[in-house]
């Protein structure tokens, strides 16, 4: 069997590349046409994935901590409701909202988004089954290959937009792919099999579940885009353009934190079911610390040569000052943990308390990106200082919420199949 260290290490490097094919494409976009249309292409990330993911009920998290058996075919049905509503509703926005809407760009995304919804369930059963060789190499086929196409069509055409037509493509032949190979085993064991109750009890329990757990996704979805509001409010689309460049550097800790997470999340399950919550969040405290430790070195080296980089690779309209520079670099390494701190109220199926996290983390962002504007600070330091307080309050929040109750640090799993943590 593989080591789950070199699991985690292609999972990651997955996450890591498909995130540079995205950053890659936004590279280009700044390289043809600057920061404005760097601006019109965030504000339409912004605006589709907070939607899909409001509509996708959590299912990939919810295939591998839910305390319930729900058979596979109820899960993709619901996958492929969600996905049907989330197209309507992008649709409605493009065609109804404001002009700044670039309807151009708003097509291919919105194919991309649909195939990776769709890919995201499947990844799911590679995952419950700890096939994470199998997931980390589509990720990385998928990243090279789109590189490679949308290199080709721009050099070909010079047209961002057909370059995101051919990332669409790409997309749906790595869809593609991922569904042949989850398929390769059953996605149900023979003693889940045998727990099944009925279709409408299961459909019940997953719904149950996956409102919360939708809603927690969409909230922190949401957090990761407030913070390009905030920079709007105050500030240009040149301004928006600046900070969705630099923002990757959060970007990029979220990828390597969901692949922690990936990893982690049917080890903290086994750990939770042998030795208790009160054991599980012990450990998920002290390797929260450990992370912390060991990444504050980097905050020193991303604040010397952060603004210069930027300026190397983007080119001099991209510049940052130091102090933004600095804002998002402890917010990339206090976003780490938080991956740890989240699996762990997944494992006790606390999803509502993973929602409410994220929203304070929202208010928080929203009044303190808000003050910091107020009062003078130039829109892309307070859009950096919102992201900061965001990941820090999602941190702090988490972990108090993973607390044991009182009556039940001792309790395991009931084998009767109920929820955990109800």
């Amino acid at each position: 069997m593989n080591s789950s260290r070199s699991a985690f290490l292609l999972v990651t490097v997955g996450n890591i590349a498909v995130a540079g094919a995205q950053w890659y494409i936004v590279w280009l976009f700044a390289l043809q046409s600057g920061p404005t249309a760097v601006g019109h292409y965030s504000t339409l990330i912004a605006m589709m994935t907070p939607v899909f993911i409001a509509s996708q009920l959590g299912l990939r998290n919810l295939f591998v901590t839910l305390q319930r058996t729900v058979r596979w075919r109820i899960y993709l049905g619901c996958r492929l409701s969600t996905v049907g509503l989330s197209v309507l509703i992008i649709v409605g926005l493009v065609i109804l909202g404001p002009d700044q809407i670039d309807s151009s760009l708003a097509w291919p995304l919105l194919l991309i988004k649909v195939s990776d919804s769709i890919g995201d369930l499947f990844y799911a059963r590679l995952q419950k089954t700890e096939r994470l060789f199998a997931f980390g190499l589509i990720l990385i086929t998928v990243a090279l290959v789109s590189v490679a196409a949308v290199t080709i069509v721009v050099v070909a055409t010079g047209s961002p937009v057909a370059a995101l037509w051919a990332a669409a493509a790409v997309s749906f032949g790595g869809t593609a792919v991922t569904m042949w190979t989850a398929s390769a085993r059953p996605p149900e064991t023979a003693s889940e099999v045998k727990s099944r109750t009925t279709v409408s009890n299961e459909i019940r329990a997953l719904v149950s579940a996956g409102i919360p757990m939708s809603m927690m996704q969409a909230v922190y979805s949401l957090l990761s885009y407030v913070p390009l509001a905030v920079v709007a409010w105050f500030g240009s689309p040149e301004d928006v353009g600046r900070y969705a460049s630099a923002a990757y550097l959060v970007v990029f800790a979220n990828l390597v934190g969901a692949s922690i997470e990936t990893v982690v999340l049917p080890r903290f399950r086994a750990v939770y079911e042998s030795d208790g919550a009160l054991f599980l969040r012990t450990r998920v405290k002290r390797l929260c610390t450990i992370g912390l430790l060991a990444l504050a070195p980097f905050v020193v080296l991303a604040v010397f040569i952060g603004p210069w980089l930027l300026s190397a690779v983007y080119g001099a309209d991209f510049e940052l000052s130091r102090v933004s520079v600095l804002y998002l670099s402890l917010a990339a390494i206090c976003t780490l943990p938080t991956y740890l701190a989240s699996a762990n109220l997944l494992v006790l199926n606390r999803y509502w308390a993973t929602f409410f996290v994220g929203a304070a983390a929202i208010i928080a962002v929203l009044c303190g990106g808000g003050v910091a504007g107020s009062v003078g600070m130039p829109a892309v330091a307070a859009g950096s200082l919102a992201v900061l307080i965001g990941s820090a309050v999602r941190l702090i929040g988490e972990i108090l919420c993973s607390k044991p109750r009182p009556d039940r640090i001792h309790t395991k799993p009931s084998t009767d199949g109920a929820p955990l943590g109800a």
